[in-house]
Parts: C-alpha cells; structure tokens; sequence
C-alpha cells in the first residue's frame, strides 16, 4: 500500500481549458477489491477551476484503491473524495458511491454521497440543473 502522496499523485491532471466559465464533469467508475466495501459504482462530479482530471491514467489509482482493507464503506467514500478534492481543488465536487451487491439480508443497497464547494462560490442556476441521485 502507498503512502498517501504517494497513491494521490496517481490522480493525474491538466488545466482547465476554460477557467472563465463554470461547467459539471461527471465520471462513473466500477471499482473493485475489498470484501465488503466493493465492488460499487463510483460517481464523481465537479466544477473544475485550474485543473481536470486525466482519466486515462486512472486504472492505476483504482488498482491502488482496491488494495486497501477499509473498516467500512464510508472510510471508503471519505478517502476517494479527499483524495480527488485534494488533487483537482474544484470550485465544486460532488462524490456518490453506490454498492452493488447487498450488505446483508436486511441492506440492499448502500450509498454514500459527499458534497464540498470553495468558500463563495456559487451557481445556484447550474447545480440546480443536476439530477439529484
């Protein structure tokens, strides 16, 4: 397993080709590896400001991913949405993992959504645009 720099600087980027305008980056991912916390969808939504994410590269951060024993599904969201809140520094991010297969006999779906926005900004306009789960 990496170190935390180490596995973050797996998540590649490049400049936003349009940092005057505010536009939504969705990204839907499978991810795979540990018992209990996946396989589950990953959904990733951003405002991006200086940087967007490369996806070709990101096989090797979800192979990293996949190679952590979380203690729960929700350790699993927080990490994932530091990790691409820290890379891309977005205007906005929104990050939902969705498990695919039952917990147990009482739970069969599990979800996780995380939200965080800069201080000040806002387009109410755009978000409100988006489809809510």
């Amino acid at each position: 397993m990496l170190e935390i720099y180490q596995r973050r600087n797996l998540i590649q980027t490049e400049p936003n080709p349009g940092t005057r305008i505010d536009y939504v980056v969705t990204l839907q991912s499978n991810l795979t590896g540990a018992k209990d916390v996946f396989p589950a969808r990953l959904t990733l939504r951003y405002v991006p400001d200086r940087l967007i994410l490369k996806t070709s590269n990101l096989a090797e951060y979800y192979a990293e991913i996949a190679s952590i024993e979380f203690e729960n599904f929700e350790a699993a969201a927080v990490l994932l949405m530091d990790d691409f809140n820290n890379e891309l520094v977005p205007r906005w991010i929104s990050l939902r993992l969705d498990k695919q297969t039952a917990d147990n006999d009482q739970v069969f779906h599990h979800e996780t959504a995380l939200e965080d926005r800069q201080p000040k900004w806002g387009n109410p306009r755009l978000l409100d645009r988006l489809e809510r789960y």
